[in-house]
């Protein structure tokens, strides 16, 4: 069954209302369930996870990786130039944030690397050799 791109983009929007309805009123987890924004993705022979940091520096995230969890933490610090202003509305999380990842390949945790570009961290995890993905030959008889 074939799915119209309309069908998707209506339940977009009503995921957007749901949320509006609590704007304002804490959620199971807060802001830091939620932040940063990550995607994983897995080639073939890593997986990459990269997450939205918007106005971070490197030198105030922390990785760490054990038992198959990557984990990020840090705090978000509120604009200097906010300080003495009311807040109107504020969609940016402030204040301590870990957020926690399953990672669904076996790596090789001594090869782990991470790059920190324009607010966007990129953390490369090489699969370990028992995880990448084999080519079997079929024998003919």
């Amino acid at each position: 069954m074939l799915w119209n791109v309309d069908v998707w983009r209506e339940m977009d929007r009503l995921r957007r209302e749901m949320d509006n309805l609590f704007t304002g009123y804490e959620r199971t987890g807060g802001a830091a369930a939620t932040f940063p924004l990550v995607n994983i993705y897995d080639e073939k022979d890593n997986v990459v996870v990269t997450a939205e940091l918007p106005g971070m520096t490197k030198d105030k995230v922390g990785i760490t990786f054990a038992d198959g969890v990557l984990t990020l933490a840090g705090k978000m610090e509120p604009l200097a130039e906010a300080k003495g202003m009311t807040v109107v509305r504020q969609e940016r999380s402030v204040g301590d944030f870990e957020k926690t990842l399953r990672i669904p390949s076996r790596v090789q945790q001594d090869k782990i690397s991470a790059s920190f570009d324009n607010g966007v961290l990129t953390i490369t995890l090489p699969k370990s050799e028992e995880a990448k993905p084999k080519t079997i030959t079929i024998e003919a008889k």
